[in-house]
């Protein structure tokens, strides 16, 4: 996303329809119940009101759109060629905005994606009033999955460092998905496509309903050090 050579958003015509489904029958229908939950729960933590403004750093099809508040002046920014996008990226992957502007920066998904983390934080810090917000999720255990490029993963302490060291300060931040779980759905991932066509939802109905138990099983602490996706509250220093 930093980089002009990149492909355009041509990427999004490729993409499966059911990417952010939350049926039992959806291969991630678990997952994503629960990244919707903590991106609900940290938006409401982020304290938004009637005319904040918040811009989504590569907003895809805006899957999250409809948890922010009444009101609020929301700005889509991603790769030339999305047409859910409100503006496209600069060249250089930039956001074509005006420095201390934004209220909110959302990034869903997105970092792991980027040819430069660090260019891209920075561009969150810029866009963002003193005191501004950055909401952002990203994988700790996934695994390879272009979109169009997959580069990174993090440990929760690797993301914590990575975001503090670009003038940010956590305020909370959410494992989804503890490393039973994970495994589960990864396994699950691995193996549905090799299971015959006729019992392939069934079977997926079974893994889902085998993960989500995992994982009430699980703890808040545990989630923390190792998960499937990390969700993540910062607060851009005055």
């Amino acid at each position: 996303m930093t980089d002009g050579s990149r492909p355009s958003a041509r990427f999004l015509l490729s993409r499966p329809d059911d990417i952010h489904a939350t049926a039992l029958t959806s291969q991630f229908g678990y997952a994503n119940r629960q990244l919707n939950r903590a991106v609900r729960e940290l938006m409401l933590a982020s304290g938004l009101e009637a005319g904040a403004t918040v811009v989504d750093y590569g907003c895809a099809d805006r899957p999250y759109l409809q948890f922010l508040p009444d009101g609020v002046n929301y700005v889509g920014v991603d790769l030339a060629g999305n047409p859910k996008a409100d503006l496209e990226l600069t060249p250089e992957g930039t956001i074509p905005v005006p420095s201390e502007t934004a209220d909110l920066v959302l990034s869903t998904q997105v970092l792991e994606h980027v040819d430069d983390p660090r260019a891209y934080l920075r561009e969150c810090a810029r866009v963002l009033r003193p005191g501004g917000k950055l909401l952002l999720s990203t994988h700790g255990i996934m695994y390879y999955h272009p979109d169009p490029e997959d580069y990174w993963r993090w440990t929760c302490a690797g993301l914590r460092r990575l975001i503090e060291e670009h003038g940010f300060g956590v305020v909370e931040s959410q494992g989804l998905l503890g490393l039973v779980a994970a495994s589960l759905q990864l396994i699950q991932d691995r193996t549905c496509w090799q299971v015959p066509r006729r019992v392939r939802r069934p079977y997926v109905v079974a893994m889902q309903m085998l993960i989500a138990l995992a994982d009430r099983r699980d703890t808040d602490e545990s989630r923390a050090t190792n998960s499937w996706t990390m969700a993540v509250l910062a607060r851009k220093s005055e």
